[in-house]
């Protein structure tokens, strides 16, 4: 096998095990790659987590009504307002 062959092979298994990373079979291990950017209605959302410490770029999962989920970055306001509404403490 030549070496540009193994290098591809090596890359190809690490670029698989990335994705593999990024959830576990249980789901609480999701990343956000990208948020969403426009406020979204906190009476849709059914509730939120966190994503783990491990991931690339800290975020809020939001989970919709109809299921959907939505990755928002906690440092802006409306998630903010999202969290608290969900979260009363």
């Amino acid at each position: 096998m030549s070496s540009c062959t193994l290098i591809l092979l090596l890359l190809g298994l690490s670029c698989l095990r990335s994705f593999t990373v990024a959830e576990n079979a249980n789901g609480a291990g999701l990343c956000c790659f990208e948020f969403h950017k426009r406020p979204f209605p906190a009476a849709n959302v059914v509730s939120y987590v966190e994503t783990r410490p491990e991931c690339t770029l800290p975020g809020v999962i939001l989970t919709t009504k109809r299921g959907f989920r939505i990755c928002a970055d906690p440092e802006v306001d409306w998630v903010q307002q999202v969290i608290k509404i969900k979260n009363p403490a």
